[in-house]
């Protein structure tokens, strides 16, 4: 995972320009108002180092975008690495990941209600019940634990130690489950299921090694995308070992996986069910989508084109994939035809959709 961090640095080196023209914020932003902030919200990481990540808001039925929409609000970024963003009621979670904070917002308008300090590596947020919102936090060589905030005092209230680098959290039915990736270790190939109630772990899956996405289909099986242990030469060239999509059948507590023979996805975004469940869609060296009842994987692409990260609107089923290169969202549908695009900040890399 650190190797992939310096690797990404390198990469940044070679596109700044391109970056820093298309996260400028322009004069002709519209407002934020109390009535527009239901619609798309794109979390970009922004430059390494730069602390210049942010969200994007885009609209679908306005047209609406603001690029920055953090800056539009509070006239400064969040912080280094927008991980990833959650919408609970009438707050927002911001994960920023290499300032070990998150930033709580107030969705009417996005200005800052209060700054979470004390994570070291924090990756994904998502809400546990009606008190509460989990953390994953860790980078496989310490502080490897789920945090639990609280949402009444906005304090981190209690701590769950789990195995290396826990990365995506999702909420299914009454569990929580968390990817247990390996951090830069690249050695976790767990899923963990969470009871909120007594917050402790109720099951453990394995599954191929790093899953640093899952996902959840109509049947309530869980999908963990797995990028396989990565391994360098001196030249930062990456090759990949035991990469795979696995499928947890959550009732009967099996594990199947379907092993992937190259592994080109750069990001941790990399699946999603359709917005009626009945669909798996995930990227490599395209974007794919299979039956959740298939048995084998797909050997044709639905889009023939690298992105950074994806995620499927629940509402129009729409796939919105993330250009990093190109600081944008290209949005198509189920044939995989593109229906409209919108730009983004810097390095787009996860979505989270209110309506």
């Amino acid at each position: 995972m650190k190797k992939e961090i310096f690797k990404k640095m390198r990469m940044l080196l070679s596109i700044t320009a391109v970056l820093l023209t298309s996260c400028e914020r322009t004069d002709d932003e519209p407002d934020i108002t109390a009535n527009n902030l239901k619609g798309v919200f794109v979390a970009c990481e922004g430059d390494f180092g730069s602390a210049n990540g942010d969200i994007t808001y885009y609209n679908p039925e306005t047209k609406q975008l603001v690029k920055s929409l953090y800056y539009s609000a509070n006239k400064v970024n969040p912080g280094d690495i927008v991980q990833a963003f959650e919408v609970v009621d009438t707050l927002g979670f911001i994960v920023v990941n290499n300032s070990q904070k998150i930033v709580v917002v107030n969705m009417k308008n996005f200005t800052k209600v209060k700054t979470i300090d004390g994570f070291s590596y924090p990756r994904s947020v998502v809400r546990a019940d009606e008190e509460s919102v989990y953390v994953s936090n860790g980078n496989g060589f310490s502080d490897n634990y789920i945090y639990k905030i609280d949402l009444r005092t906005l304090k981190k209230t209690d701590s769950l130690a789990v195995s290396t680098g826990p990365e995506k959290l999702i909420k299914v039915k009454s569990k929580v489950f968390a990817a247990i990736a390996g951090g830069w270790n690249n050695n976790g190939n767990s899923v963990v299921e969470i009871d909120p109630v007594t917050f402790k772990i109720d099951e453990t899956y394995t599954v191929a090694p790093v899953p640093v996405d899952i996902t959840v289909d109509k049947n309530n099986n869980i999908w963990a995308f797995c990028k396989g242990v990565a391994t360098y030469d001196a030249n930062w060239n990456v090759t990949y070992a035991g990469m795979g999509i696995s499928k947890i059948n959550v009732s009967a507590k099996t594990v199947s996986t379907f092993p992937l023979a190259k592994m080109a996805a750069s990001g941790v975004n990399n699946i999603s069910a359709g917005n009626n469940g009945s669909k798996i869609w995930y990227l490599n060296d395209g974007l794919y989508s299979m039956d959740v009842n298939a048995s084998v994987l797909p050997s044709s692409k639905a889009v023939d084109k690298l992105f950074y990260g994806m995620e499927i609107d629940p509402t129009t089923g729409y796939i919105f994939c993330l250009d990093a290169i190109n600081s944008q969202s290209v949005v198509y549908n189920s044939e995989g035809l593109v229906q409209y695009s919108f730009a983004t900040s810097s390095y787009p890399g996860s979505i989270a959709f209110s309506y």
